[in-house]
């Protein structure tokens, strides 16, 4: 029922969309109705970045894929209306026959009639779907913008909250977004923007997952916020400051120790300047801590310690002549857990962080008890064109505590080209290619398993259709 649902509200928007962009304007002439969309399509190879060794095969080519249509609705009053649907997944995963029928593997190769196997029964009941792909609702909300002449705006529904460089709040466009179940406040005076907002990550009892009868409590995860975003200076230096809870303290209820109920504070700030088509230094820097507790015990009162912080900084001077030149040097770090048998729990949580190349165009690292620099040439050569080359190198904040790569820290070093191309306005090109060579701490684990160590790489292309 909800398939069809989400389907037959997809057709309802794009069946409309000719009177949402032609017809549907107010007095002023401005369009009421918007249509937005996206089409990406992408070929990505990887060998050797799941076990580092090529002693066993695993190297793969998948086609991702992510397709995205949305109406955006203007209405009196400053009220605005967004719906987004979003199916994504990879090539194969919804053979060509939908339903139970793969297609044409039913006759006897060797000769013979093939048996009826009822697959037009199958087709229109959609009997056999076993596969992930769907449909969903990836945005929907409502917006008051300015309510009763003020400063003040609301949004209400399921919303992208996207925060900075994306380190801790990001929308994780690359793969298959963030989206957030909220309540988002707006005050937006002359100077600056403050955003307060209340989400619900997780519904508990969820009626999926617990037999009827499920009553819902007050066990749910709640996420608050409040990010101060100060205007940029004429010398293009900005900054700001935020305030997070994650709250999962209740969750799970009361039996063995569970390191998911957690409830902790994250207090940041950053601070970053912004420099093109002139020469100068550019630079990013954000600071964050965590403070909380988690449950370590049978009981909901058997508490540890969270302390933690994270770290990201960037850079970098523009040597602008017929184009941009960017030269710049990298530095992140997330703390890590240097005593897992204590109760003091000390490794960063990146929250709802975008961590597509971040540390490493390969995406196998979590900003968690990492350590990472590098350096970097990237080449604004026109509106149009860009391309770029990076160097990282990717540690453990602490030593690994015990096993075979005991006392080892050193994860690898990666090296990173990319090009991209917009096509056009709409249209965007990236080729990247990446090469990962693994250090002691993964060279310690192989060798004692008996495997060879070996470098991974991933290359990719992409073509990206926005409207």
């Amino acid at each position: 029922m909800k398939k069809f649902l989400y389907m037959f509200l997809l057709m309802a928007a794009v069946a409309s969309a000719f009177s949402f962009t032609l017809a549907a304007t107010d007095d002023t002439g401005e369009k009421k109705f918007v249509l937005h969309g996206e089409i990406r399509q992408r070929a990505d190879y990887e060998d050797n970045l799941t076990d580092f060794s090529s002693d066993e095969d695993d190297s793969f080519l998948i086609f991702p894929y992510r397709a995205r249509i949305a109406a955006e609705g203007h209405f009196t009053k400053n009220v605005t209306g967004y719906i987004e649907f979003q199916a994504f997944g990879v090539w194969g995963d919804a053979p060509p026959i939908k339903g139970f029928a793969f297609g044409p593997v039913g006759a006897d190769p060797n000769g013979g009639i093939p048996f009826p196997n009822n697959a037009a029964i199958d087709q229109n009941t959609n009997s056999g779907q076993i596969f992930g792909n769907d449909v969903e609702l990836y945005q929907g909300y409502i917006g008051i913008n300015e309510i009763a002449g003020s400063k003040f705006s609301l949004i209400l529904g399921r919303q992208e909250i996207v925060k900075g460089t994306e380190m801790l709040l990001g929308d994780m466009d690359f793969y298959s977004g963030i989206s957030h179940d909220a309540a988002m406040g707006t005050w937006q005076p002359e100077k600056f923007s403050l955003d307060v907002w209340w989400s619900r990550p997780l519904q508990t009892p969820a009626p999926i997952t617990v037999a009827p009868p499920s009553t819902p409590n007050h066990d749910s995860v709640n996420f608050y916020g409040a990010w101060l975003n100060w205007n940029r200076y004429d010398n293009g230096v900005g900054w700001a400051a935020y305030l997070l809870n994650y709250d999962s303290a209740a969750l799970g209820g009361i039996g063995l120790p569970d390191g998911s109920r957690r409830s902790f504070w994250t207090i940041g700030a950053r601070t970053d300047r912004e420099v093109s088509g002139k020469n100068g230094i550019y630079w990013n820097a954000e600071l964050a801590f965590q403070d909380g507790e988690y449950n370590n015990g049978p009981d909901l009162g058997d508490t540890g310690s969270i302390s933690a912080l994270g770290w990201e900084g960037t850079i970098g001077y523009n040597l602008h002549g017929s184009y941009d030149h960017k030269f710049q040097f990298v530095f992140d770090m997330a703390s890590g857990d240097d005593d897992p048998t204590n109760e003091d729990a000390e490794a960063f949580d990146p929250l709802f962080q975008d961590s597509h190349d971040r540390y490493g165009f390969t995406d196998i690292f979590t900003f968690s008890d990492l350590t990472v620099w590098g350096l970097g040439y990237h080449a604004i050569m026109s509106d149009t064109m860009s391309w770029g080359v990076d160097y990282f190198n990717q540690s453990l904040s602490e030593d690994v505590p015990a096993g075979p790569a005991a006392g080892e820290d050193h994860l690898g070093q990666e090296l990173d080209g990319w090009w991209k191309m917009q096509y056009t306005t709409n249209t965007q090109v990236l080729v990247g290619a990446a090469w990962f060579d693994p250090g002691d701490a993964i060279d310690s684990v192989n060798t004692a398993g008996g495997v060879s160590t070996d470098a991974g790489i991933r290359l990719l292309a992409q073509v990206r259709l926005r409207w």
